[in-house]
């Protein structure tokens, strides 16, 4: 029962972050496709990112009008929300993410190309306005490598198709052109594999082109590739695996509907195409492209490249590739995002991993699956080492593996690979340090910008205004209340319980913890891990008299505070 307890909590807590309806994830059979659940504004030409498990799916063009409208797809749940509109709407753009902030670059408004840079920052569910492209252009694609994001090619009316390449810094908010394509060309397929980045196909000044080519970070120089099977621009496209999958497009760019359902891969190991391999359900030209787990995620598009000719789709095609060895996305290790998200781990802390191939299927760990009061070191023959030590699996899925590092991990650079029936991942190096604290208050306890700690009061209801989260009894905390917080990476604990057991006995924290409320100094009455769970920390708190309103919650853990901006709603 408390194993199961256990697995029930932080199902709640972390993973579905009290979502009240199953999590249902499309399901598609290895080398196929399948149908997600259809958009709820169709369109083409959007402008899309990965952040955790979310797919965001910004601007684009409908059959009426170019729009900023940023709807957000859940891969584990099929389901879609709503998210902050793109100030400037727009369509054929560029689009990547870093460090969890989906980039919107140029594109086409309804005046012409555009030069805006825009990014969105769902923790807040806001945009903000970055450094203009050097030149207004639109349909150009962008990729992410190595903390940059890369813009190939594109269009400009007085100039057509593009050879430029233009790279910008998000860290100083700075643009650098970089070694021109040999080829110019508009809307090519992108891909980073390896030291390379790839530009495949597109549309030349001469017509759609077979050009492919790679780009050398190192040697600020292209080199030609082998071309591809089907000339193609506006496909849907991305890396999954090691291999580049490109699907539809438009092959001729003429006025008819004669978009393709085809997909060739390129291996960029034997410099070689695949053809032949299962089609789209539907051709499509200029759809959004992102890839999660394994599965290339196709949104939306047309059956012709002009809005006003053709019929604009609201369809999410999935197609998932073939059983491979898993791979570790690049930065696709963080600690728990409910609780931070911080990209540094700790002993004995819960860290989220994503990538692609991780595991053969999707499910928590049971009460079956502990042995006495141990939790697993593997799910379905999913394991993860971390510093040469077996972690305790607590969630496993083709893009995700949720587990607990072990309490004798060494801190510094260490690695971590994950390994299945299908093989063992790269190495992938993380940072370890002897404590990495965070409290848990998820993205849907953020309400109107406000992201409020998860406060359970003493009646079983949450500490936020009420009705301020549909379906969840809340209210605001009155000074007297007894809240209850909890937190994961709070470094050890007296007496020591390690990683991976379910704690026995009370105990409390090893390090000098201190916290307040609005300002005021709070001693919690208790401060350890919590009794019958392993790897969560348990904080019982009183609410000190405060005026109505949101009031700050922070905390320090031996003298280095804590980064979050949390709240908790209070009421007198």
């Amino acid at each position: 029962m408390l194993k199961n307890t256990l697995s029930t909590l932080i199902t709640l807590l972390w993973l579905s972050a009290y979502a009240l309806q199953a999590q249902t994830p499309v399901s598609v059979a290895p080398n196929s496709w399948a149908l997600g659940a259809p958009m709820p504004t169709a369109r083409m030409g959007a402008f899309t990112g990965v952040i955790g498990t979310k797919i965001y799916v910004a601007g684009g063009e409908t059959a009426t009008a170019i729009i900023g409208i940023n709807e957000i797809y859940d891969t584990t749940s099929n389901t879609w929300s709503t998210g902050a509109s793109m100030p400037t709407a727009r369509w054929v753009g560029g689009s990547a993410v870093v460090n969890n902030v989906l980039y919107t670059m140029g594109g086409l408004a309804s005046a012409g190309p555009s030069s805006a840079v825009e990014a969105y920052d769902p923790s807040t569910n806001t945009w903000s306005t970055k450094a203009s492209m050097p030149v207004a252009q639109d349909s150009m694609y962008a990729i992410a490598y190595g903390g940059l994001i890369y813009l190939v090619g594109g269009y400009t009316p007085a100039n057509g198709r593009l050879a430029s390449l233009l790279s910008y810094n998000p860290a100083n908010n700075s643009w650098a052109t970089l070694a021109p394509l040999k080829v110019g060309k508009s809307l090519p397929a992108l891909a980073a594999i390896g030291t390379m980045i790839i530009s495949a196909g597109g549309l030349a000044n001469s017509g759609v082109t077979t050009d492919n080519e790679a780009y050398n970070v190192a040697s600020n120089s292209w080199t030609t590739l082998a071309p591809l099977p089907t000339p193609r621009e506006g496909a849907c496209f991305d890396v999954v695996g090691s291999k580049l999958y490109i699907a539809g497009g438009d092959p001729a760019n003429a006025a008819t509907n004669d978009q393709l359902k085809t997909m060739d891969a390129y291996d960029a190991n034997s410099n070689s195409w695949a053809s032949g391999l299962p089609a789209m359900t539907y051709a499509v030209v200029n759809p959004g492209s992102a890839t999660i787990g394994g599965q290339l995620y196709c949104f939306g598009g047309s059956n012709n490249g002009s809005p006003s000719q053709g019929n604009i789709y609201n369809y999410v095609q999935i197609y998932q590739s073939p059983a491979s060895a898993p791979a570790i996305s690049a930065g696709g290790i963080v600690s728990a995002s409910a609780f931070g998200g911080f990209t540094s781990i700790s002993p004995g802390s819960w860290v989220e991993i994503y990538g692609s191939n991780l595991a053969s299927d999707s499910r928590s760990w049971a009460g079956s699956d502990f042995n006495g009061i141990n939790a697993p070191t593997s799910l379905d023959g999913t394991s993860v080492s971390i510093g040469g030590q077996s972690a305790f699996i607590d969630y496993i899925s083709p893009g995700q593996v949720n587990a607990l590092v072990p309490s004798n991990v060494p801190t510094g650079s260490q690695q971590i690979t994950i390994a299945n029936a299908q093989g063992t991942s790269a190495a992938f190096n993380v940072t370890v340090n002897s404590a990495e604290p965070g409290v848990l208050g998820p993205s849907s306890f953020n309400v109107g910008g406000v992201q409020y700690a998860v406060g359970i009061l003493s009646d079983g209801s949450y500490a936020l205004p009420v009705g301020a989260i549909a379906g969840v009894n809340s209210r605001p905390a009155k000074p007297g209340d007894v809240l209850t917080l909890y937190g994961v990476g709070f470094g050890p604990v007296t007496p020591a319980t390690p990683a991976g057991q379910l704690v026995q006995q009370l105990n409390s924290l090893s390090l000098p913890l201190l916290m307040s409320m609005g300002g005021i100094p709070i001693s919690p009455s208790y401060a350890g891990l919590a009794p019958n769970y392993t790897g969560l920390y348990q904080f019982n708190v009183t609410v000190p008299s405060l005026p109505s309103g949101n009031a700050t919650f922070t905390f320090s853990l031996g003298g280095t505070a804590g980064t979050q901006k949390l709240f908790i709603a209070v009421g007198n």
